[in-house]
């Protein structure tokens, strides 16, 4: 039987799956990433914060055991500033406290908090600071395997 030529470039992107098929062979991408499923939800506007917080009430009640982070930056750091309400003067707070409690972290940008002179002790209990927004949503979904979303 005659060899069929392959083109180089084709070579290469077949090589390339060879080993990702034994990934997935050995459980999926995600044995490769982290055995745990997670989601981070990016949120750089707080107007956004009251729609997020009924998504992530509904996923974790639809899926219990995913780990789900909010990394908040930029103007969605308001709505984790103690006192801080919703439109209709509702204190997000006991929303945010409630929701950590069922192990949703929040996490908020040090690099914000510094450019916008925000107290790190301002934000609810909870609250965790990274230092760069970005970068953390990047390593969870390299390092983590999560998934994104932009409510």
């Amino acid at each position: 039987m005659k060899a069929i030529p392959v083109h180089p470039t084709r070579r290469r992107l077949l090589g390339g799956l060879l080993p990702a098929g034994l990934l997935l062979g050995a459980g999926g991408v995600a044995a490769a990433a982290d055995s745990r499923a997670g989601v981070v939800y990016h949120l750089s506007d707080s107007a956004r914060a009251t729609g997020a917080i009924r998504n992530l009430e509904n996923h974790r009640a639809a899926d219990d055991g995913i780990e789900i982070a909010v990394v908040a930056l930029a103007g969605g750091v308001d709505f984790l500033r103690s006192g801080a309400k919703d439109d209709n003067g509702n204190d997000y707070s006991a929303l945010v406290e409630a929701l950590s409690f069922k192990d949703i972290r929040f996490l908020a940008c040090g690099n914000t908090l510094e450019a916008l002179d925000i107290d790190p002790a301002d934000l609810h209990f909870g609250v965790e600071v990274v230092a760069s927004g970005v970068a953390e949503i990047a390593r969870l979904q390299n390092e983590r395997g999560f998934a994104y979303i932009r409510p």
